[in-house]
């Protein structure tokens, strides 16, 4: 059945800050029990608004603003059942956030339609400044307003744009994609991760991006390329790293090749090749050696799990999959998995292996688009 997105979003925006009422908090769980776009819909807005900082923009609203008056507006509007179109509210309600917690990194803002959640698509596409989708995968050429738009061996390009007004790249779960810049910067994205840019770069290179994904950057000692994450940036001439932001609370920047230096409001960091910066909101960013075979597996089609927690592989298995996944205790969440995963392995054998190495149990639900991991003594 279609669900209304603003409706949802005003739901988990009063759950997120602690003002839902006992009724709306009894119908938004039995909306994400049933509703898998109402689900996308709680887990893309809990990864961009919780996290470590939570705390601060609560007490924020608590001081300056009573939670109450910045709902009563909300609450004002008519419920309705079905809406058609982009979500709308989600951007309404981050802007009242930003108003009571100032975010000064990035100060980058550029102008961009509604945004739509990489998990409501099913192929890869391009928001264009004029909210239009450009459904890719394909590999035909188009051509819109004038620009023509390729893709070759699964990456796309584009000529005859003239302006620098901004485009989203959208990548669902299950997919990867790789795209050319106009400086002739490649980026590789992993699933369920959009990219900003513009389609036409002036006097700037600045691109956003949710998720992860590769760089390697064409080097332009003139216009440094700046990539904006979270609370957030990372700066380069040219050269080759990843950024990773799945975790709302936590942003993940490792450098293969050349220099990067990582920007944010609790001090910065200069990478060298082979290092990396987890950096959480509050805590001063320190770099450190990582693993480019775990790390950067992504990008060869498999991912790799060493002493990783359940709670972490099932939000891959999320990702990759497009299934939600409910982790049924604390135990289950805590234990600790060391393997592979290739991308194109049928889910029930990878849980099957899961299953044997980890005492962990499964079991699926609703036409197999929900699967509980299960503790098992």
């Amino acid at each position: 059945m279609p669900v209304d997105p603003e409706y949802i979003e005003q739901l988990v925006l009063e759950e997120i800050t602690g003002t839902i009422s006992p009724e709306d908090s009894i119908a938004l769980k039995r909306l994400l029990e049933q509703e898998p776009e109402a689900y996308a819909i709680w887990q893309r807005m809990h990864r961009q608004l919780t996290g470590g900082y939570i705390q601060s923009v609560r007490e924020s609203l608590h001081d300056t603003l009573g939670v109450e008056q910045v709902f009563a507006t909300a609450r004002r509007r008519k419920r309705r059942k079905i809406f058609i179109g982009t979500t709308l509210g989600v951007a309404a309600s981050l802007l009242v956030l930003s108003v009571v917690y100032k975010i000064m990194i990035p100060a980058y803002q550029p102008v961009l339609p509604a945004p739509i959640s990489s998990f409501t698509l099913k192929s890869v596409a391009l928001q264009l400044p004029d909210g239009q989708l450009l459904h890719l995968g394909s590999g035909q050429q188009q051509e819109v307003n004038g620009i023509i738009f390729r893709e070759e061996a699964g990456r796309l390009s584009w000529s005859g744009a003239n302006s620098s007004q901004m485009a989203r790249l959208i990548v669902p779960p299950g997919k990867d994609y790789s795209v050319r810049l106009p400086d002739g910067t490649d980026v590789m994205l992993n699933a369920a991760t959009t990219l900003e840019m513009p389609l036409a770069f002036d006097d700037s290179r600045e691109v956003t991006v949710n998720g992860e994904a590769y760089f390697t950057v064409a080097k332009n000692e003139e216009k440094p390329f700046r990539v904006h994450l979270p609370k957030s940036a990372v700066q380069v001439l040219g050269t080759s790293f990843n950024v990773n932001t799945y975790d709302s609370g936590q942003v993940r920047v490792a450098l293969e090749s050349g220099a990067v230096k990582m920007l944010t409001n609790d001090g910065d960091v200069l990478l060298q090749p082979g290092k990396a910066v987890h950096y959480q909101p509050g805590v001063r960013p320190i770099a450190a050696a990582f693993d480019a075979h775990a790390v950067l597996s992504w990008k060869s089609g498999y991912y790799v799990f060493e002493n990783t927690p359940v709670s972490t592989i099932g939000d891959v298995i999320e990702r990759t999959y497009r299934v939600r996944v409910i982790i049924d205790s604390k135990a289950t969440a805590e234990k600790t998995y060391s393997s592979r995963l290739e991308k194109g392995m049928p889910l029930e054998k990878f849980l099957e292996r899961l299953k044997t190495l980890n005492n962990i149990d499964y079991r699926f639900e609703n036409g197999n688009t929900i699967v509980h991991l299960l503790y098992r003594t």
